[in-house]
């Protein structure tokens, strides 16, 4: 069985994020990446409990803050930057992501929201903090939650040891000792 990615064992796929295929320079910090369910909670007054209903599943925005610090970190990030510019060219599709923090919350293509300027530090280093929408075309989901019932209604999970039974017992009452 392989093993899970860990920070300690596997620290360069934490510190960068893959965009299309692109591994990003410098040193990647990500914050916000929450994925959020959006329910339809209906309450009866004077009751305990109530109804939940499916809205959405809503499109995760999250901030990447990019550290860069030596001259390949700053040689990588115009070509970088036109990547990540290239999701609002044209028609505006989501490029493939990757970082296991983002996976383990099933974001996998992203678009720009925005580009934040360039902020210095004194030892020479720059930080840019890129925010990225989640790319998620629209598809159908169930609205609502299967659960028990509290009036014995839904499927009966007897069901076929059930049929199986009255099957052979069928099959006996047919026999001359039936």
């Amino acid at each position: 069985m392989p093993r899970e990615v860990d920070p300690i064992n596997d620290a360069d796929l934490y510190d960068s994020i893959d965009l299309g295929g692109t591994r990003s320079p410098g040193v990647v910090t990500l914050s916000g990446h929450d994925r959020e369910i959006d329910w339809d909670v209906k309450v009866g007054p004077g009751t305990t409990g109530g109804t939940t209903t499916l809205k959405a599943e809503k499109l995760v925005e999250f901030s990447a803050s990019f550290y860069l610090a030596d001259e390949d970190d700053f040689a990588g990030w115009p070509a970088f930057r036109s990547l990540i510019n290239s999701t609002v060219e044209g028609t505006g599709k989501g490029i493939d992501v990757f970082h296991p923090d983002l996976e383990s919350n099933g974001i996998r293509s992203v678009v720009k929201k925005s580009i934040g300027g360039v902020v210095h530090d004194r030892k020479g280093g720059q930080t840019i903090v890129v925010k990225f929408l989640e790319y998620r075309p629209p598809q159908p989901k169930r609205l609502s939650p299967a659960g028990s019932s509290s009036k014995g209604k839904g499927p009966d999970p007897d069901a076929a040891a059930k049929a199986e039974l009255a099957a052979l017992t069928s099959q006996f009452q047919s026999t001359p000792w039936g």
